[in-house]
């Protein structure tokens, strides 16, 4: 009897498995390093927050007035821009509505409310096909009231994120 002579080691195919496996891992490892240290890796949150260990803190001060002056707020798109009514009245000073993209904080807007007959109103189309997180602040930043928009909505209502004590 004859033994067969031996395969050469690139033509077996689990071979091929055993180097591209690994290799893939590592070339999947640095690629997620890279996303997770570059711009986009970055929280959205606007706000000014201080990193101890892998927490993060941010002053919910702003919420917490919102909610001991009942404040609320309720968005109506139109057609040519956004109405903005702010329950009880603000006061004479345009609050600013901010709109912060979910992911990409290159993305965020802020915009800019004008006086108008029923409240406040920021011209210019800007509903589209992406959600947004919405945040209305008093323009000395005494106060702050949150939403969500999603594609598709007319009106939102935005409120204090944390309740009266």
């Amino acid at each position: 009897m004859t033994d067969a002579p031996p395969r050469q080691w690139h033509r077996n195919p689990v071979a091929w498995l055993m180097i591209a496996i690994p290799a893939a891992t590592v070339v999947a490892g640095f690629w997620t390093l890279w996303l997770a240290a570059s711009e986009s890796g970055v929280d959205t949150n606007p706000d000014q927050v201080s990193r101890t260990a892998q927490v993060q803190v941010t002053s919910l001060e702003p919420d917490e007035a919102a909610a001991r002056l009942g404040l609320s707020a309720e968005l109506t798109f139109e057609g040519d821009g956004v109405l903005v009514r702010v329950l009880p009245a603000s006061g004479p000073v345009a609050p600013r509505l901010q709109l912060v993209h979910p992911i990409e904080t290159s993305l965020d807007r802020e915009l800019v409310l004008a006086p108008h007959p029923r409240g406040w109103f920021a011209a210019g189309e800007w509903v589209g096909k992406e959600a947004w997180h919405l945040r209305l602040v008093a323009a000395d930043g005494r106060w702050r009231l949150v939403g969500r928009y999603r594609p598709g909505d007319t009106a939102l209502r935005l409120e204090p994120a944390v309740r009266a004590e």
